[in-house]
């Protein structure tokens, strides 16, 4: 009996390096079906042809099919679904993920091609669905957790969260054949908890996870993370939890193990202002944190309260403070177009963001999704029909569409770019931050960045290897090394540094694809080629390995032909 577990984005979305990645949850579905012994296995269709995804399904020709359904996908979702049962009318189709659960009884109700929506978490009730079905059990019923149709009825019963996550089997043992997957991408992005502290209306989170946080222990998230760098060479990763730093012992346990073991990653987070404080923040930089994304949203309280952001203004200046001084990048979400939001709003946001100076921003209208109380309240007051998201084709639903919106988004666009340059970390911020936290490899590197841009080589170089001399186990002093000789054509210790950074971490692809380029510049096709047919190895999906492999068989034809 074949599983296969699927996603595919809307085509608005799949070039996008966010949605066009599976979800983490079909991850952990097939990591849990696999160690029972199902037959299972992941597709992410972002650049699939619909042709090549009905060959797909009759070449896998699984028994159960499950699709992750967000908002922007429902429709690709469906057509899915439908796509399935004209392969092979047996084939059970169940849907997951946020919009699948929140608006299960209008889809099994509208919709024949879908057999079952699990709510909620998945693992524990696809593991219940996969075992009814091989002991040849394909009605659906009894399963906790899982949404099906009887008759001209929706029946449904909720399956209690899972309540110790380090249970859970990790997603990258069992990646090696995800069909259509940049494995090494997927793997940069981490969760390592369930569950957000805060209940803001424009998001369907709680809901979908349940009232309680649940969260992975510090020696999880670093086994986890240690094995997708021995496994797959990445040292860079991204902690997608809703609110990653809410508990704070968890935090700096999390960066002492970091510290402890030389593991020596960068990686990045999502927050809340009101959930940091400037001893977690020094903990995460030192441990290699180079960036924080706050849900800042508005600078307006009247527009936060709306929201239900439960946070204010004067915590967001703290917070981005004590974010900056600790040397870690600020990053901000900004929602624009909220009922009742006017000029003296937007003149509050603008305000923010020229007092913390982040260094990056994102602005997205606000958006209506099910499961959350700005959509439900909106249907109780009759402002958009329960049916909008079966009525309404758009990937997202916006709650305004007046000129102001669109004239916001521009303001605000202009206004992050405005601050870019003055939000930079200089030779002032860098003194600070070296007084303030000591030595700190984030540091050397940021700030040796800063000086290569400036012509300062000689001072840049320095800070590097101050990092290789402190700590010889560091990749990242070395990848640094590497590039700086690089770009002044020293090859030769270019080359020694990046075969040390190797030598570290065997499976590091950006450091082969250096490598190779040196040597072509050496005019050595030959071993450029054996190093990007490492790399090619090592990561088949990668664009820029396949463009520099037949740039060497171009360039080495031409010779042959010229001779």
């Amino acid at each position: 009996m074949r599983i296969l577990l699927v996603s595919r984005p809307h085509p608005e979305g799949a070039r996008d390096p966010f949605t066009s990645l599976l979800p983490t949850g079909l991850g952990y579905l097939n990591a849990v079906l696999r160690e029972n012994g199902f037959t299972s296995s992941l597709a992410n269709l972002s650049t699939a042809s619909w042709r090549q995804v009905e060959e797909l399904l009759r070449r896998e020709r699984p028994a159960i099919l499950g699709i992750s359904v967000f908002t922007h996908n429902r429709f690709e979702s469906l057509r899915l679904a439908a796509l399935a049962k004209k392969v092979d009318p047996t084939c059970l189709t169940i849907f997951g993920g946020p919009h699948a659960t929140h608006a299960f009884e209008s889809i099994l109700v509208k919709y024949r091609e879908v057999d079952g929506v699990i709510l909620g978490e998945g693992e524990e009730t696809f593991l219940d669905l996969a075992r009814a079905v091989e002991r040849g059990d394909r009605s659906l019923t009894g399963i906790v957790g899982l949404a099906y149709r009887k008759g001209a009825k929706v029946h449904s019963v909720k399956r209690p969260p899972v309540a110790d996550l380090d249970v859970l089997p990790l997603p990258a043992l069992h990646m090696n054949d995800a069909w259509g997957c940049d494995v090494r991408r997927q793997l940069e992005f981490i969760i390592t908890s369930r569950g957000c502290p805060a209940a803001c209306r424009f998001c369907s989170s709680p809901r979908f996870w349940g009232k309680s946080l649940r969260f992975r222990s510090p020696r999880a998230m670093v086994d986890e993370i240690r094995a997708i760098r021995d496994r797959y060479g990445l040292i860079y990763f991204s902690l997608r939890d809703d609110t990653f730093t809410v508990r704070k012992d968890r935090v700096i346990d999390f960066c002492r193990l970091l510290l402890e073991e030389k593991v020596h990653i960068l990686w990045n987070c999502q927050s809340r202002v009101n959930a940091v404080d400037e001893e977690m923040l020094i903990w995460m930089r030192r441990a290699g944190c180079e960036c924080v994304q706050y849900g800042v949203e508005s600078g307006s309280e009247k527009i936060l309260a709306y929201l239900g952001k439960q946070i204010t203004p004067e915590q967001v200046r703290r917070a981005a403070k004590a974010t900056r001084r600790a040397g870690i990048s600020l990053s901000i979400y900004l929602i624009s177009g909220v009922p009742g939001e006017t000029d003296d709003d937007l003149q509050a946001t603008l305000t923010l963001i020229s007092n913390i100076l982040p260094h990056d921003g994102h602005v997205a209208p606000l958006a209506y999704y099910p499961g959350t109380a700005l959509f439900d309240e909106a249907v109780r007051e009759g402002r958009v029909g329960a049916d909008l998201f079966e009525r309404e084709r758009g990937a997202a639903l916006y709650v305004r569409r007046d000129p102001f919106v669109a004239r916001s988004m521009e303001t605000l666009l202009r206004a992050l770019t405005r601050v870019e340059r003055k939000a930079r970390f200089g030779p002032a911020d860098f003194t600070a931050q070296r007084e303030f936290l000591g030595y700190c490899h984030g540091t050397n590197l940021g700030q040796g960045e800063w000086l290569e841009a400036k012509g300062d080589i000689g001072k840049a170089e320095a800070l590097y290897r101050e990092i290789v001399e402190r700590q010889p186990e560091n990749p990242w002093g070395w990848l640094a090394l590497g590039g700086l000789h690089g770009s002044r054509g020293d090859v030769t210790r270019a080359g020694k540094a990046f075969e040390r950074a190797i030598s570290l971490v065997p499976a590091h692809v950006p450091a082969y694809l250096a490598l190779g380029d040196l040597r072509l510049e050496e005019g050595d096709q030959r071993g450029a080629k054996q190093l990007y047919e490492t790399a090619k190895r090592l990561n088949p999906r990668d664009t820029d390995v396949g463009e520099r492999l037949r740039m060497v068989v171009a360039e080495r034809g031409t010779k042959k032909g010229d001779t």
